[in-house]
């Protein structure tokens, strides 16, 4: 018999094909919805993570198949998270079990999968409308997994499942960089992990040393994910692929109308975060301007339907140059810099202070003041913006534009009209005396400021006015453009933010949809388009202070009257903490995790490693990915290797020497040291008395020491091993001096004997 052999059929091996053998089988019988052939032995009373960890295989993959399809129900079809649910629980052996008794399984569950498979590609492109796409190309590849489920059998086809479902999730990243994405793939990663020990585990029926397994598998990777973080090249298309765009959206819509703002007064959902080069402004001057609203048909605002562009690349045009110069020298101040990151809107409008300039490239202004990005912010984005104040926009209006912001419908809320003509005429048909007198008029009427308004119908402004009187910031801007303009003054409402807070770092400012507000621009004669907000005549602390002190002064009455107003306003303050928190993680994750590119990743390289091009950036990441795996695999081996006692160590040596010569002169890894030497001693003894018979070779090598002292050698051995490990001797310390001469002589006699 050879050593290959000897090696194939040691009880080790024998034991290892058992075990394979009865986890193949347990998991084919469970894919065909038979019984297994063992269980689980644990008892009752053990935590319930401890039969979570000792489930079969078969069922890891199903859990999986949960963890990585939930995750899509945000942006997938209803229909086709239905089939998944339909698809998972048709895979568990109890299900099997009553199609096997009633119908042959593999033909009913391969027609399923043909069908199934079929049906979905008709749904995806009916949902769709097309083959090719970001959204589409997710939800065909969570079809393929889940059909895929269909024929699990065998251990491949878990396999198989596995590894797509690795694919599967990673799909999240083009869907959403957020930390709470990254989140949810780390825990589904987890979860495939611990499927795929359990896969080749599968006879542990008590399910040790899963975890021991896959802290191993972790810890080693997260220094090769580092260095692959910091040296990987950012280069495009990879690091410049549009996300998609099925995601939330912020509040601020392209019409308004008195109710839409009120749902995001109550949401404390982030909506940009601002970074200021220098000092930022005060509170009451932080209005973040959106759209511009000019049509006005007596229930909706909307914008004009073309206003003049700038973009960057062309000329300054006439009216953006009006604008920045003919602000008298004596009130020029310098421009205020500030950095937006505004989450994705799935809009192409952005948000500035008013006025904003910007020169990105990718962005136009428009002769309202209104930044437009080319195509609809799909994912998070940051962007400089200037603010050059004061300035004074359109001082000579033309007819076009006159026309356009006195526009209103023939008929409809004639109080409104009426009450606009007799304050105009008392005014003595000035504008700024005539908004003056609306002010002292509303502060002289029962108004009040509420996140829930009533429902208006089709006079909404009469109906706002004079009878409802409450309402929010949409109301007030919309009933005061709306009577600017009956009085023949140019008027136009302006959608936005107003306000927002600082993050708890104190250095970035949060401005959220609770902050959504809208406004009036009035045109004066002389001065060009003033901001006007009539909410400051009802609420001014919502202006000066910010949405959080309306809601604190006002508390639950904010929320309407009753038991369920006080309810929303403590879930209100809960969510809202919450949030802060959240918030303040996911902005440091998406500055210095997801906005790590290409930009900053060469500054970064450039100052620390000093690498000034990508051949370089290579060599560094390929250097370090080899120094981080030869570190990991020598910790491996060190924690592996077996230690041995100071004492057995040189018996250890003298066993791997002998092996060279003839294997039969080893220890055996059952075998004492003692028992080891009692049967060394004995067979060397045995071929010193049968020498002169063994070939020349052999005798010349084994004739260069006297037998007899090689005898008296080995005694000795055999002795102070004795004495080192179970005599006097081992009750002392190893750095006893005594000890240590013991070890030393043991030493010696060993490699004299070698």
């Amino acid at each position: 018999m050879t050593d290959s052999q000897r090696l194939i059929n040691t009880p080790a091996t024998n034991a290892s094909r058992e075990v394979l053998a009865v986890s193949t089988a347990g998991f084919e019988r469970l894919a065909l919805g038979q019984s297994p052939v063992e269980r689980s032995n644990l008892a009752s009373e053990d935590k319930w993570y401890r039969k979570l960890l000792a489930l079969p295989a078969y069922y890891w993959v199903l859990i999986t198949q949960v963890v990585v399809v939930l995750p899509h129900a945000a942006h997938l079809p209803l229909w086709l998270m239905g089939f998944a649910i339909v698809s998972i629980i048709a895979q568990m052996p109890q299900a099997k079990a009553r199609f096997r008794e009633i119908h042959h399984l593999k033909r009913v569950y391969q027609g399923m999968q043909m069908l199934g498979f079929l049906l979905g590609l008709v749904g995806l492109w009916l949902t769709y409308n097309t083959a090719f796409g970001l959204d589409m190309g997710v939800a065909f590849l969570v079809l393929c997994l889940i059909s895929k489920l269909w024929e699990l059998y065998k251990r491949r086809d878990a396999y198989i499942i596995l590894n797509l479902s690795l694919f599967v999730l990673a799909a999240l990243f083009l869907m959403d960089q957020g930390l709470v994405t990254t989140l949810e793939v780390v825990v589904g990663v987890v979860i495939v992990l611990l499927a795929f020990i359990a896969l080749n585990d599968d006879g542990n029926t008590r399910g040790e040393g899963r975890v021991r397994t896959l802290g191993v598998l972790g810890i080693g990777a997260l220094p090769l994910l580092v260095v692959l973080f910091l040296f990987f090249p950012r280069l495009p298309p990879l690091w410049s692929v549009q996300l998609s765009g099925q995601q939330a959206t912020t509040g601020v819509s392209d019409s308004m109308s008195p109710g839409d703002f009120a749902s995001l007064g109550q949401s404390t959902e982030l909506a940009f975060r601002v970074a200021f080069a220098d000092d930022r402004p005060p509170q009451q001057q932080l209005y973040w301007r959106g759209l511009v609203f000019s049509d006005f048909d007596g229930v909706t605002w909307r914008p004009s339907s073309q206003p003049r562009q700038w973009q960057p690349s062309r000329p300054v045009p006439t009216w953006i140059e009006n604008a920045l110069t003919t602000v008298p020298d004596e009130v020029k101040a310098a421009p205020t810099s500030y950095e937006v990151i505004l989450e994705p809107t799935q809009q192409s409008w952005l948000f500035g202070l008013d006025y904003p300039f910007t020169q990105r490239q990718d962005v136009s202004i428009t002769s309202n003041f209104t930044l437009l990005k080319d195509q609809p912010v799909t994912q998070q984005l940051r962007y400089d913006v200037l603010q050059f104040a004061p300035m004074r926009i359109d001082p000579i209006l033309d007819s076009e534009s006159r026309q356009l912001n006195l526009a209103l419908p023939a008929d409809g809320n004639p109080q409104a009209r009426a009450l606009a003509k007799q304050l105009f005429a008392q005014s003595g048909s000035d504008p700024v005396r005539y908004m003056s007198a609306i002010e002292r008029w509303i502060h002289q009427t029962d108004f009040r400021y509420t996140l829930s308004p009533p429902r208006l119908n089709t006079n909404r402004i009469d109906e706002f006015l004079f009878e409802t009187k409450a309402g929010f910031c949409e109301h007030y801007s919309s009933s005061f453009t709306f009577m600017l303009r009956a009085a023949g003054v140019p008027a136009r409402v302006v959608a936005g933010y107003q306000g927002g807070e600082l993050s708890r770092g104190g250095n970035v400012w949060e401005v959220r949809q609770k902050d959504a507000h809208a406004w009036t621009e009035v045109w004066l004669e002389g001065q060009g388009w003033t901001r006007v907000d009539p909410t400051a005549f009802v609420a001014p602390e919502r202006v000066e202070q910010g949405m959080d002190a309306v809601t604190q002064s006002q508390g639950a009455a904010m929320f309407g009257d009753g038991a369920g107003a006080q309810i929303s306003y403590q879930q209100y303050q809960m969510l809202q903490s919450l949030r802060r928190l959240s918030d303040q993680a996911s902005y440091y994750w998406q500055k210095d995790v997801v906005g790590y590119d290409q930009d900053r990743q060469a500054d970064s390289l450039l100052k620390w490693f000093n690498i000034r091009s990508i051949m370089q950036q290579v060599i560094w990441l390929a250097a370090s990915a080899i120094i981080v795996m030869v570190v990991l695999i020598s910790i491996i081996w060190q924690r592996r290797r077996k230690r041995w006692h100071p004492a057995d160590q040189p018996l250890v040596q003298l066993s791997k020497r002998l092996s060279k010569r003839d294997t039969l002169l080893a220890r055996e890894d059952n075998e004492g040291q003692l028992a080891w030497l009692e049967r060394l001693i004995a067979t060397i003894d045995n071929r010193d008395s049968h020498a002169n018979t063994r070939n020349d070779a052999v005798n010349k090598s084994e004739k260069r020491a006297n037998p007899q002292d090689r005898q008296a050698k080995m005694v000795r051995i055999q002795q102070d091993y004795r004495q080192l490990r179970y005599g006097r001797l081992s009750t002392l310390e190893i750095s006893h001096s005594e000890y240590q001469k013991a070890l030393k002589q043991l030493k010696k006699n060993v490699r004299e004997l070698r």
